[in-house]
């Protein structure tokens, strides 16, 4: 049993019993392919090569397109009497990408024209300063809501004390103006509002505190919170709004002690009838 072990074959084939296996050779198919392949490549090279020769680019003679991406430089030059250079930079890989850039020559003035404001040669628009912003304030304006329409008394109160009517308007700088709304226990709301409408509050903040009182009972109570909450949510929920809202001034009755800084009344402008009354009894005092 020893000796039949001994001369028996290896169950594992020796090294010298390995056969070199040879790479079978490329078929029609895959030598097509290639071929292919290498002409694509041939056609894209020959074609960067030409589009370099033609633009006079160097960096548009390199084989790969992502890479040609460079930025060409037109520049179209208006007559010299309009004073406008016109620059037009496109990407030769991304042609629907254009960026213009215009650049306008500033003139002065002449001297015998004063300037009042901002400088109307800049083109750009004016960005107010401290100081507008305090002339603007300097604005006392005053609303009388007997008989009138909540909604468009507060649309008009908010409009003046954001500015909107100032020339120099800017929606980050205070250009409004010192707004007082006399009779406010006088005012008036349309539909069944006044007896449906509610006015939520929360005391503590706690679930289940919740306060709520309809319009009639407010108007009784507190008059002025009515004008004061339907202003208050049109103006913006920041700290310019907050500013612009301590420039509004409420009162019950008809009588307020702003009268020294000589508020203009502007009450005819809150709805379409006023105005044409106020129109009429001007062209009235105008004869």
């Amino acid at each position: 049993l020893t000796g039949s072990l001994r001369h028996s074959p290896p169950p594992f084939p020796l090294m010298h019993d390995y056969i070199e296996i040879q790479p079978a050779p490329a078929s029609g198919h895959r030598r097509r392919q290639t071929l292919g392949f290498v002409a694509v490549i041939a056609t894209v090279a020959i074609g960067c090569f030409a589009y370099g020769l033609s633009t006079g680019e160097k960096g548009l003679l390199e084989l790969s397109p992502s890479r040609a991406a460079t930025k060409m430089s037109v520049v179209n030059m208006l007559p010299s009497t309009m004073g406008i250079d016109r620059t037009l930079k496109c990407n030769s890989a991304k042609n629907f990408l254009r960026k213009t850039t215009k650049t306008l020559e500033k003139v002065d003035m002449p001297a015998d024209i004063e300037i009042v404001g901002p400088d109307p040669l800049q083109r750009k628009s004016y960005y107010p300063k401290l100081a507008d912003t305090k002339a603007s304030k300097e604005t006392w304006i005053v609303l009388d809501a007997q008989d009138q329409i909540l909604g468009r008394l507060a649309s008009l109160a908010a409009t003046l004390v954001m500015g909107k009517w100032h020339p120099l308007y800017h929606p980050a700088m205070n250009m409004g103006a010192h707004v007082v709304i006399i009779n406010a226990d006088k005012v008036r709301v349309t539909g069944r509002k006044y007896t449906d409408k509610l006015y939520k509050r929360h005391v503590t903040g706690r679930p289940g505190s919740m306060k709520s009182e309809a319009f009639r009972d407010l108007q009784a109570r507190i008059p002025e919170r009515i004008v004061e909450v339907a202003i208050k949510g049109m103006l913006p929920k920041t700290r310019l709004g907050r500013e612009q809202f301590k420039q509004l001034h409420i009162y019950a009755g008809d009588e307020n002690p702003h009268t020294s800084q000589k508020p203009v009344d502007l009450t005819y402008k809150i709805s379409k009838g006023q105005r044409e009354s106020f129109m009429q009894d001007r062209e009235l005092v105008k004869e």
